[in-house]
């Protein structure tokens, strides 16, 4: 199998230090709890196993709730919704705890870096579909389909705005506050009951709509200063990150993924997207997890954004499937096209970090014994 990585990216990843600066709202209120739990936690515990298991917290956590409410209309117990918070807080927790771990036990490393951007990254898509799940925005499909595509963009900007960086920069809203809005909308769910979101509030406007539309008009207005900024580098040439690559370059995987999630909602004579609108954004959540994952990687690599990415697949399957009109199930597709893109992440994933510690000779799953 070809490697992903080549020899100069490696050798630059090994060169890669990561810095940061600033500290979102609630970091330093989460980071004192952190630090208490850390000081129970055994040195010999990996960093990168900590953030696996805040990953697979969540995934486990969501699960009954994307089984038992595939159209996001459906209305469940509230445990379901209680274990879902459990979930996002169990990622909460440990996502805070690895990279003090890290630095607590001398095991800080870039491969260590990516494998934190990677989980926060996946656990954005599942997490903003549970959140739409616990609302039941697929009786406001327009909505679900906007506020999925601007949280997927936000998230693919700030990282690309920070690979002009060399250091990491934290806004006052970051993945702690995002959590944190989903566990509060998860809460109401469960005390209220989701039917409590149709409530109309203002000038006969549903309690979800309103949130998610201001949501989306403030997460608009930072893609935007975002994008503005980006474009402003143009021409300029550095070694840092992906400065040396044109902006539209970088932007292409998330534009054809844009276009294609346009295009399938529009052309689909089985309405896939709105029929089966939680499979669907889990594939799209995905699928953005990926390419965003791959910037992350071509940031630390100081390398170019691939033009075109794998994970294109799936949705292209998708979209194409919806000319050949009942003579093949999209529902068949929407899966076969899930399982594409689940695979696709999983296996780039695990080749990054096996060529990663090969080369830098370390251990993914264990802290290196001092000498």
């Amino acid at each position: 199998m070809k490697p992903v990585l080549s020899e100069a990216q490696l050798k630059r990843l090994k060169e890669y230090k990561f810095k940061s600066e600033g500290k979102s709202l609630l970091e330093p209120v989460l980071q004192d709890f952190s630090g208490y739990l850390l000081e129970k936690t055994p040195l010999w515990v990996a960093p990168n196993v900590i953030s696996f298991l805040g990953l697979a917290a969540l995934v486990v956590a969501t699960f009954p709730l994307f089984l038992y409410c595939p159209t996001a209309t459906e209305e469940v117990p509230w445990w379901f919704y209680t274990i879902c918070i459990a979930g996002l807080i169990t990622i909460q927790t440990l996502d805070n705890m690895d990279g003090l771990q890290a630095r607590r036990a001398g095991s800080g490393s870039p491969v260590g870096a990516v494998v934190d951007t990677a989980c926060d990254i996946t656990a954005l898509g599942i997490g903003v579909t549970s959140f739409s799940v616990a609302m039941q925005l697929g009786t406001s499909p327009e909505w679900m389909f906007y506020c999925h595509l601007i949280l997927f963009c936000l998230e693919f900007a700030a990282y690309w705005k920070n690979s002009f960086f060399d250091v990491l920069h934290y806004d006052l809203l970051e993945s702690n506050e995002y959590l944190t809005v989903m566990m509060m909308i998860h809460s109401v769910s469960a005390i209220f009951g989701p039917a409590a979101w149709s409530t109309q509030v203002f000038y006969e406007l549903e309690a979800r709509v309103i949130i998610v539309g201001i949501v989306s008009v403030a997460y608009s207005f930072v893609i935007f200063e975002a994008m503005l900024f980006i474009l402003k580098q143009r021409g300029k040439r550095s070694n840092a990150g992906l400065r040396g690559s044109h902006p539209m370059r970088t932007a292409c995987p998330l534009l054809i993924h844009l276009i294609l999630a346009f295009l399938t909602k529009g052309v689909s004579s089985q309405q896939i997207v709105q029929n089966y609108p939680t499979l669907y954004y889990l594939m799209f959540g995905l699928a953005h997890a990926k390419v965003t994952i791959v910037l992350r990687v071509a940031d630390a690599t100081k390398s170019e954004m691939p033009l075109v990415d794998t994970s294109m697949l799936g949705p292209t399957m998708l979209f194409l499937s919806s000319f050949l009109g009942d003579y093949v199930s999209e529902y068949f597709v929407l899966c076969l096209a899930m399982t594409l893109v689940t695979l696709d992440l999983v296996v780039y994933s695990t080749l990054v970090l096996q060529e990663s510690c090969d080369y830098l000779n370390i251990s993914c799953f264990k802290v290196k014994e001092k000498s």
